[in-house]
């Protein structure tokens, strides 16, 4: 993602800077130029400062929430050996299943498609309770695989909430208003045959479209593709291999 984010940067750098050098304006500068540019950027720099601010705090808290329920998914296998080595096996395989279709199709897979893995664990919890109703222990870790996976529920709630929590249509089309007054304005300011400043035109313009490309990838949850919660459901399988 970051080769390509460079790639699509140095793509248009170049030729944004051959535009700025060879464009030549009709006349001087005015006024309402210079107004339209430092109206533009701090508009621009507001909306797209408080945007990026709210989605990067929407992506973190995915990122905690997905480590909270990662967690309680490894403690509900270990307390599953307190029922049995064959319920504990069999735990590991539906969970294990889950954590294969995550690890292939993103960690929303469970959000986009139908998954029973908490009712599964449910179902086997039920079947394995039947069978073992004797001791203390047992009792308790039942008593806490249910707590668990409802707690299982509510985070995966709180998760779809912040999933659909996106940037509204019409606020998308202010920043792209907002983008397209600032090159234009930025494109019109005079500079032929002067190397410096078209540099400086065409690093800012480029800059200002990787702000926007940012917005819109904190907006889709791609920014860091596959690094929300990867790690972590990993950890979960290993520690159901045995590994951890």
């Amino acid at each position: 993602m970051k080769q390509k984010m460079l790639s699509a940067i140095f793509i248009l750098l170049f030729p944004l800077f051959g535009v700025a050098y060879y464009y030549k304006l009709l006349g001087e500068s005015t006024d309402i130029d210079k107004t339209f540019l430092t109206l533009s950027t701090f508009l621009f720099a507001l909306f797209t400062g408080f945007f990026i601010s709210r989605q990067a705090s929407r992506y973190g808290e995915i990122r905690r929430l997905t480590a909270d329920f990662d967690g309680n998914m490894s403690g509900i296998y270990r307390l599953f050996q307190h029922l049995g080595k064959d319920a504990q096996h069999a735990s590991g395989g539906i969970i294990k299943e889950y954590y294969k279709k995550i690890t292939k199709n993103g960690w929303d897979y469970s959000f986009t498609h139908k998954t029973t893995t908490i009712t599964d664990l449910h179902a086997l919890l039920e079947k394995t309770t039947d069978k073992n109703t004797g001791g203390s222990m047992a009792s308790m870790a039942a008593s806490r695989i249910i707590v668990g996976l409802q707690e299982q529920q509510k985070t995966r709630k709180n998760l779809v909430t912040l999933r659909e929590e996106r940037i509204p249509g019409f606020q998308w089309m202010l920043i792209c208003i907002l983008t397209a007054i600032l090159v234009l304005t930025v494109s019109a300011i005079p500079s032929a045959a002067i190397v410096l400043g078209s540099a400086v035109k065409a690093a800012f313009i480029v800059s200002i479209l990787v702000v926007v490309a940012l917005l819109k990838q904190l907006d889709n949850l791609t920014l860091f593709t596959g690094a929300i919660g990867e790690h972590s459901a990993r950890d979960v399988v290993e520690i159901i291999e045995g590994k951890k």
